[in-house]
């Protein structure tokens, strides 16, 4: 770049000189012409013509020159421009320069850094070297070790073969087993429903609840007011009385004047005649007794004639039964509606007599439906370990007050919500069916539907239907089939509830083999499955052992005895 310029300003300063060049001939023609004029003043007519034609061409010259010189100047901006222009490109090439040298001696440290680290991976090669050498030694054991172990393996395989040989016939023997296992089941339960049978299809338990503190506290009251009328208290007897309240219960337990109208007598203990004599014809070593005996009246001074009522019945819990007494005796109800058939479980009793809490129970205490749930899904388990099978389990939850049938389960349910109409046909229709996947769901179910009963806190006057359908299904449509169990919370006995009599007479006319009317009450219709075609009943009858509940206690029994005289016929319709 500097070549060419240097040549352009030569040619510059050639072009400068040649103009001036001739600038100093047509200075010096000028001269010569004035001269010519002085000395050819005589001879300008004669070369007038030709000084024109002179005077022309040096006009012509000098535009010329001008043009060229115009041009010299345009070429020289140009090159000024240009020159210009390189200069900054000169400049912008040393920053570039200055910032190539700064990008070197950054690579310069770079390449001292990487020299570092080569020189520290060359240490860390040697020393792999020695690992990988270390390393083929190792690889040499084992590849010997792997000889041995394909010899092993080779044995393995016929070992192997020999157990999968053994493993091939105990299949063999575990279908085997299996078809043993479901005829053996069901000859169980066919044997099972024969002793449910020959045991009743009917089956009653009473249950005598403890007494309460309240009515520990109002026997004491009556103790010591009856105390009173036969003797005043001196300063002597003071010493004899219970010091503190927790001495009620021993005061009580000693007191013979306190009456209980409940007695548990001993069968060895009464002679066959004596029953037949004075309780009538009907006696079952079998059966448990219990006694009810009338509250001792005012007579005006004659001798006291209390009547005494000795029933039988398949179980009499006393107060000190407790939940898994009454589990255990009523356990064989549960495995029969596992079993395929339909079972009702239902409490009568009055309000306070221990129903719910026998059917629900507490969290330490657990009722006959949570432990009846958890018997469900533990035979739901047992059963899909078999893959052949399927099991579903249902749940609904329906109360009946007033006539009126409301499903617990649905949202609008509960005192203050809409009345849910059910149609009770050929088969309960338009409730909802939960399906839960284990007992804890239930047990959310069944304290949800609690909360959502149209019952106050003092009175029961509204039955509550617990039911679990059992369904099981399998490659063989023989092992097919479907239980049903209902678990029923009755009203209290007390109240006129018309429900209540109408299972009464249904049952009478069961014992007396009757052919039932049409029923117009809602529980037994929705009990009907219940009381026909092989079905199992269990009454539990709660009562309270406290004097002021002699009558419903009286109530209770009676009621408890016709139904246990009651017996369901297979195969026979409950309907007209």
């Amino acid at each position: 770049v500097q070549d060419e310029v240097d040549r352009l300003r030569a040619d510059l300063i050639g072009a400068n000189e040649t103009a001036t060049e001739w600038e100093t001939k047509a200075s010096e023609l000028s001269t010569q012409l004035e001269s010519a004029k002085q000395e050819m003043r005589g001879q300008l007519e004669d070369i007038a013509g030709e000084n024109k034609q002179l005077l022309a061409e040096m006009e012509s010259m000098k535009s010329e020159l001008k043009r060229q010189l115009e041009e010299r100047k345009a070429i020289a901006n140009d090159f000024e421009s240009k020159l210009s222009h390189i200069t900054d490109e000169k400049k912008s090439l040393a920053a570039e320069l200055e910032r190539t040298k700064d990008h070197v001696s950054h690579l310069e440290r770079e390449y001292d850094v990487m020299t570092e680290k080569f020189t520290k991976s060359d240490q860390c090669r040697q020393k792999s070297d020695a690992a990988v050498n270390n390393l083929a030694n190792q690889v040499d054991i084992l590849t010997s070790h792997l000889e041995n172990a394909k010899t092993t393996i080779t044995g393995l395989k016929e070992s192997l073969t020999q157990k999968q040989a053994y493993v091939d016939r105990f299949e063999t023997t575990e279908l085997k087993l299996r078809g043993e296992i479901h005829l053996l089941n069901e000859v169980r339960r066919k044997l099972h429903n024969r002793v449910m049978q020959l045991s009743g299809n009917i089956r009653v338990f009473v249950r005598v609840r403890p007494l309460i503190q309240m009515e520990l506290e109002q026997n004491f009251s009556q103790h010591c007011a009856s105390t009173s009328l036969v003797r005043r208290p001196s300063s002597s007897s003071s010493a004899t009385r219970p010091s503190s309240r927790g001495s009620l219960c021993d005061s009580l337990d000693n007191s013979a004047s306190t009456f209980e109208p409940i007695s548990y007598p001993e069968l060895l203990d009464v002679s066959a005649a004596s029953l037949r004599k004075k309780h009538g014809p009907f006696e079952d070593i079998t059966k448990q007794a219990i006694d009810v005996a009338e509250p001792p009246k005012d007579r005006g001074g004659l001798k006291n004639r209390n009547k005494t009522w000795r029933y039988y019945f398949d179980r009499v819990f006393r107060p000190h039964h407790t939940q898994e007494d009454v589990w255990t005796s009523a356990e064989p109800f549960i495995q029969s509606a596992i079993d395929g058939f339909p079972v009702c479980m239902f409490a009568y009793g009055e309000t306070g007599s221990g129903k719910t809490h026998t059917l629900i129970g507490d969290k330490e205490n657990p009722g006959l439906i949570p432990r009846s749930v958890k018997k469900v899904f533990n035979a739901k388990r047992e059963m899909e370990m078999n893959p052949k099978f399927c099991v579903s389990i249902k749940v609904e939850l329906l109360e009946i007050s007033k006539h009126e049938v409301r499903d617990l389960l649905d949202t609008r349910s509960g005192p203050d919500g809409q009345l849910i109409e059910l149609r009770v046909n050929s088969k309960t229709t338009g409730n909802i069916l939960a399906s839960p996947d284990d007992q804890d769901q239930v047990a959310k179910i069944l304290e949800l539907a609690q909360r959502r009963r149209c019952m106050k806190a003092t009175e029961s006057n509204s039955h509550l239907l617990f039911t679990i359908h059992f369904e099981v299904n399998s490659d063989s449509e023989s092992s097919n089939r479907k239980g049903c169990l209902r678990i029923v919370d009755l009203a209290g006995s007390e109240h006129e509830n018309p429900s209540l009599h109408v299972l009464e007479n249904v049952i009478m006319n069961l014992q007396a083999k009757k052919k039932l009317p049409k029923l117009k009450s809602r529980l037994t219709y929705l009990l009907r499955d219940s009381l026909g075609e092989d079905s199992k009943t269990l009454a539990i009858v709660c009562c309270s052992p406290h004097v002021d509940h002699y009558l419903e206690t009286l109530k209770s029994m009676r009621f408890a005895y016709s139904v246990c005289r009651g017996e369901l016929q297979s195969h026979r319709k409950v309907f007209a």
